[in-house]
């Protein structure tokens, strides 16, 4: 019997439900649940960050993921209790409709849901609860205190003064403005906490006025001190009651908690419109850009010296594990300057690891790296002056003609993508296809977008932007986005290629983009004769400027490591 499914089915007959819904979210709909917030977790076992849970009173539960956790769901999940479900297969919403008689209460906990994800709901008889019914009955480790510091102007590029000026400027018909995104509201009043597990937002929730004063909502706001005028520091629990006392607030569905909406609904009007600041946000100043480039630099020179150790340690029959490489990619970053933690969880794949897309290495799961095989090593670093994700996948020993053609194929469509120009307007989802198309000439494909935007000393995933097949938002300069396309073997290999990059203007109403990663490529992996005249200079360009750039800052022994890595082909 499953006593953690046994305990919760009994609370939930106590408050009244048949069916109770659950998510990977915390409180404040982070990117990053810290480990006292991984209710999905404790409960069922699965580490990934998406996850859908339908647990009922009685048979099995239903989980749900994206085809990114596939794999991982089927390892880590007991489907002796649940059954597993692709959300591209099926919703939540789908299933709860031909599944469950007319009338069946379904709860859910309002701190865990946004308005937006509860409105797809609307047809069923909900029941609001509060997360303290689950907390209750597991031990939650300590909450960690945050250390929120001022997050200086010589990176961010603008005072918060001048981008909450710029902000109420544009608020015509209310008076006030909820924020309720975490990252929104640090880079708002260039806020960062230093004690951060990958994203160093700020846990918090802030109100903007008309007039550009700020009152900032957040645990433990005695200890809490922060440059810049017209910043008013609360604690988060006086939020309610300043909510209440407002006539009209604009609110995002898409991150508003609904339990904070159940309080204002009746006594406040409320207008629902996107977050204000995550346009802004997204379109990195000239200083963000220059900082991103050279946070990259200092990145580029610790992996650079991760792939020279990894060469030497194989060529050597030293024995490497997927921990040790781990270990070892942190080691080399925390020698940079300004280095701040990881921006995620290393991903230390190899053979069949690396098919698991957002795979967590662990010491049950923990392989060698040993000839032949593939090994893939998805991994990124917090600086002052810059977030970076880079994915690099490389031989150990002989790849497998197999292996060769789909590695060319993927980088076939990164460089498609690296090299596009595209006119003013354009969306994600039309470069996407650019990514895939040479995959797709061998029916071949893969589950995930091919890249994400990025934050300055944030989140490591920033929207709106994005290179995905169902993203419309157009694309303008100053955006940073990952450019990531993959093939993966189930049980046998994973393929990924990941470079960050940001958008310029190139002339006549047409966009482009420069790379900011820079670390060669792996040569070993290419089947030259698959590549175009084109695809080969760009190849040959892109390892010329990683040269140009990163020998002057390495050893004499990696520089001539990296000349190998660099060399044309």
């Amino acid at each position: 019997m499953n006593l953690k499914l046994r305990d919760l089915r009994l609370a939930m007959r106590e408050q009244g439900v048949e069916v109770l819904l659950l998510n990977h979210a915390d409180e404040y709909q982070s990117g990053y649940v810290n480990e006292n917030r991984q209710r999905v977790a404790w409960l069922c076992g699965f580490t990934g960050s998406n996850a859908f849970l339908i647990i009922r009173s009685e048979g099995k539960c239903i989980f749900f993921t994206d085809s990114r956790y596939s794999i991982q769901a089927s390892l880590e999940v007991d489907q002796s209790c649940y059954d597993i479900y692709d959300m591209s297969d099926v919703t939540p919403a789908i299933w709860l409709k031909e599944n469950l008689p007319l009338g069946t209460i379904i709860g859910y906990y309002g701190e865990l849901f946004t308005l937006r994800q509860i409105q797809r709901f609307k047809r069923f008889c909900l029941k609001m609860l509060s997360c303290q019914m689950l907390d209750k009955l597991w031990d939650r480790p300590m909450e960690i205190r945050q250390r929120v510091v001022t997050h200086p102007v010589r990176f961010a590029g603008l005072e918060s003064c001048d981008k909450r000026a710029i902000l109420a400027s544009k608020m015509q018909s209310c008076e006030s403005m909820l924020i309720t995104d975490v990252d929104s509201i640090s880079w708002l009043l260039n806020i960062r906490n230093l004690d951060f597990a990958y994203n160093p937002a700020v846990l918090s929730r802030a109100i903007l006025y008309k007039d550009g004063r700020v009152d900032l909502f957040i645990e433990g706001a005695d200890q809490v001190a922060i440059d810049g005028k017209g910043i008013n520091v609360l604690e988060i629990d006086e939020l309610p009651n300043v909510l209440k006392g407002l006539s009209n607030i604009a609110v995002d569905a898409s991150t508003l908690p609904i339990y904070i909406f159940d309080i204002i609904k009746d006594r406040v009007s409320v207008i629902e419109d996107q977050d204000a600041c995550t346009i802004f946000k997204a379109k990195k100043n000239a200083i963000e850009i220059d900082g991103m480039k050279e946070a990259h630099v200092r990145d580029g020179v610790a992996v650079v010296n991760f792939l020279y150790w990894l060469d030497c340690s194989i060529a050597n029959n030293l024995r490497v594990t997927e921990l040790d490489a781990v270990s070892k990619i942190k080691e080399f970053r925390q020698q940079q300057d300004m280095f701040m933690g990881e921006s995620f969880e290393t991903i230390s794949g190899f053979g069949g690891n690396g098919a698991i897309v957002h795979y967590r290495v662990d010491e049950k799961s923990n392989k060698v790296l040993e000839k032949d095989g593939i090994y893939l090593i998805d991994s990124g670093g917090q600086y002052s002056d810059g977030t970076t994700d880079i994915t690099r996948t490389v031989a150990i020993g002989a790849p497998s003609v197999e292996q060769v053609a789909r590695f060319t194929m993927v980088l076939k469509g990164f460089i498609a993508v690296a090299n596009a120009a595209f006119p003013m307007g354009t969306p994600g989802a039309a470069l996407d296809v650019l990514a895939r198309q040479y995959l797709w000439q061998k029916q071949l494909n893969y589950g995930h977008s091919t890249g994400h935007g990025v934050g300055s000393f944030l989140s490591v995933h920033e929207g709106p932007q994005a290179i995905s097949p169902i993203n419309s938002v157009p694309l303008e300069p100053g955006m940073v986005l990952s450019n990531e396309p993959g093939y993966y073997e189930q049980d046998a290999y994973g393929i990924r290629i990941e470079n960050l990059m940001y958008v310029v203007d190139c002339g006549r109403g047409f966009y482009k983009f420069i790379q900011l990663t820079c670390v060669p490529i792996c040569l070993d992996m290419i089947d030259r004769s698959m590549l175009s005249r084109e695809e080969i200079e760009y190849l040959n360009e892109y390892h010329s400027f990683v040269f140009e750039v990163i020998s002057p800052r390495v050893s004499e022994e990696v520089k001539q490591w990296l000349q190998v890595a660099c060399r044309r082909i």
